[in-house]
């Protein structure tokens, strides 16, 4: 012992050791408020999604300043918000403008060039023909894609001049004096490859069919809900009906769904653009014709399912679709009647926007699922828009949103 201490020598100045907590006891003190907090944060994060989706189900937001509008006056055609931007993203009325000065003939998509001194068309010939005159040519069609082309021999029946061609800028021209075509051929020519079924024979009767049949399919959906069919233009594009969107106009919750058949498979495309005709009071009918521009490119890989259904129809002649008993004279100049004289097989709704298609050396679209009296009677066949008779439109809007 130290005689001046009470400690032992071997004495240390230690705290004396607690007793160890149990699990429970550590669960209580920890776990419990870190459990609580999770939870805290789970029902904010909840709240505030659905707070969200209400707000962007029934309202619209507008900046500087901030504040709400009722969601029915988006697309009103009423600028609410000062910046009216409650007007940016909605279905555009595109009017039809002055005719492109090229086109491509239903016969072996021969190139065909508008002369302005005689007003007339001409046939392209393959003399001295360039890719870079190819590449003019798709351009003034509203295409930015590699053309391809090449030669295809003047037919007999060929009823147009043949003229040689040159380039003024960026468009194309006649050049005068033509002078004979020496090679004897016209020029063929494919600003995309497209209109290839990547499998045969083909199932017809309204009968299943693999969806790689018809690859240019698509389902145009509005808050994930079909509503109409499309064709796939090019990467960026759908060739679709207007009367599709005469319903809703805001962009923003339109989507498309390529590659499949399903519309619970594949993820849905956003939409940057819709274009429609300027709707006729007179002929609510006609000019039902409409363009949607994807935000991203699609992806070509012919991976896709198996249920699909397809028909086989035959064209019917205005006089006889415009008959007593059929459509009375509705059916205009700028319309097909397609189906089968006993009825049966037809389009119905949802299939508005969706292709009549005719197959020559490949697939074209010829007609858009546009209206009719009922579905497969005998005397009211399906009514199409007429694909031919808005080519100049198709071409202008497409060169508006390069």
């Amino acid at each position: 012992m130290d005689p001046d201490s009470n400690q032992p020598l071997n004495s240390l100045d230690v705290t004396p050791l607690r007793k160890p907590r149990t699990p429970m006891e550590t669960f209580k003190k920890v776990g419990i408020p870190i459990i609580a907090a999770l939870l805290s944060v789970a029902i904010i994060i909840i709240v505030a999604v659905l707070i969200k989706v209400i707000l962007d189900k029934y309202y619209f937001l507008c900046g500087q300043p901030l504040h709400f509008i009722p969601r029915r006056q988006v697309c009103d055609g009423q600028q609410d918000c000062a910046s009216g931007e409650d007007e940016q993203h909605c279905v555009k009325n595109f009017p039809d403008e002055s005719p492109v000065a090229v086109r491509l003939s239903r016969d072996r998509s021969t190139l065909q060039v508008l002369d302005p001194a005689t007003g007339s068309w001409a046939s392209a010939c393959f003399d001295n023909f360039t890719e870079a005159l190819a590449k003019t040519a798709c351009g003034q069609m509203g295409y930015d894609s590699k053309p391809t082309f090449r030669a295809v021999e003047i037919s007999p029946d060929q009823d147009l001049d043949v003229v040689g061609i040159t380039e003024n800028g960026q468009e194309l021209q006649v050049q005068n004096p033509s002078g004979p075509c020496l090679s004897g051929s016209l020029v063929s020519l494919h600003c995309l490859a497209c209109g290839e079924s990547l499998k045969a024979p083909r199932v017809v009767g309204g009968e299943k069919a693999s969806v790689d049949s018809w690859p240019w399919q698509v389902s145009i959906q509005y808050n994930k809900q079909h509503i109409c069919g499309g064709s796939i233009l090019d990467p960026h594009w759908i060739l679709t009906a207007a009367h599709c969107f005469r319903k809703h106009h805001d962009v923003s919750n339109w989507k498309v769904r390529a590659g499949s058949d399903k519309l619970g498979s594949f993820p849905s495309l956003p939409v940057a653009n819709i274009f429609v005709f300027e709707l006729n009071t007179t002929y609510p009918k006609e000019k039902d014709i409409a363009l949607v521009k994807l935000q991203f490119p699609l992806t070509f890989s012919g991976k896709m399912s198996d249920t699909l259904l397809q028909a086989s129809v035959q064209l019917i002649n205005h006089t006889r679709c415009n008959a007593e008993d059929a459509y009375q004279g509705e059916v205009t100049k700028m319309m097909l009647c397609a189906g089968i004289p006993e009825g049966g097989v037809d389009t119905c709704q949802g299939d508005s926007g969706g292709p009549l298609m005719y197959h020559s050396d490949q697939w074209q679209v010829v007609g858009i699922v546009s209206w009719g009296h009922g579905c497969g009677g005998p005397s009211t066949p399906g009514v199409y828009t007429k694909v031919t008779a808005y080519l100049n439109w198709i071409y202008n809007v497409r060169k508006s949103t390069p």
